[in-house]
């Protein structure tokens, strides 16, 4: 009976000091809560989700980006394909029907020495391109220029020099090239052509406006060229990636 006694006089005595630490700590907590702690919590939790907003606003432009080079890159090297196709397979013929390669060992042959030469060098030269030679074959396309600068040639010559440039993405020379095509050799065949990689090299360089306009123009002033069709085809492109475009 004594032990429970003395059991229940201490209880009496701690009982209150355990209620007052209880209720310290609880008033510590009201004040965390409702005080400058929970609005320092509220804070930081709005700018972790602004910041989360931002990130993902920031990964979904580099998705959309990376795609957008991964179709341009896709785009590129289909177009490189066809072309080198293309130059395979129609070979030199295409070439004789548009700019007449003389029979430079013909014993009838009434060219002139000047344009057997450019001949000559035309012919190697783009057998070397044919044959993905760009450097070779440009070297070459400059021989043509060098021997007659007036020839047949010529204008074909310089385009093919700005074609070898754009295959190696070289897009600054290859945009000078063909810019020269249309100044210089106005009534050239190839000026369609050259017009039609002008809008094509704006598109690689991601100015789509400027493309568009071009390769509309390309449609509007040859729409009878087969630039005109694949002019038509890349506005396509680039309205699908300017789906606020009117």
């Amino acid at each position: 009976m004594r032990k429970i006694a003395t059991i229940t006089v201490l209880l009496a005595f701690a009982a209150p000091a355990v209620a007052e630490d209880v209720e310290q700590r609880l008033d510590r907590l009201e004040d965390l809560l409702d005080g400058r702690g929970l609005a320092e919590l509220v804070r930081d939790v709005e700018r972790i989700k602004r910041e989360n907003r931002e990130l993902r606003g920031d990964i979904e432009s580099l998705d959309r980006q990376v795609r957008r080079l991964q179709e341009r890159q896709r785009e590129h090297y289909a177009d490189l394909d066809d072309r080198l196709r293309e130059l395979q397979e129609r070979g030199l013929a295409q070439e004789q029907e548009q700019v007449p390669i003389p029979d430079l060992d013909g014993p009838d042959s009434e060219a002139s020495e000047e344009d057997a030469d450019a001949g000559e060098l035309y012919q190697a030269a783009f057998r070397q391109l044919g044959d993905g030679l760009y450097e070779d074959a440009r070297e070459g396309f400059r021989d043509v220029l060098d021997a007659d600068p007036d020839s047949d040639y010529a204008a074909n010559a310089v385009y093919w020099i700005a074609e070898t440039y754009y295959a190696e993405r070289d897009f600054e020379a290859a945009g000078e090239h063909f810019e020269r095509v249309i100044d210089d050799y106005g009534d050239s065949d190839k000026v369609p052509d050259a017009r039609l990689k002008l809008g094509y090299i704006a598109f690689e360089e991601d100015r789509l406006e400027d493309a568009r306009e071009k390769l509309e123009a390309v449609q509007e002033e040859h729409p009878d060229s087969t630039a005109a069709n694949l002019a038509q085809q890349r506005v396509a492109e680039i309205r699908r990636l300017l789906p606020d475009d009117e």
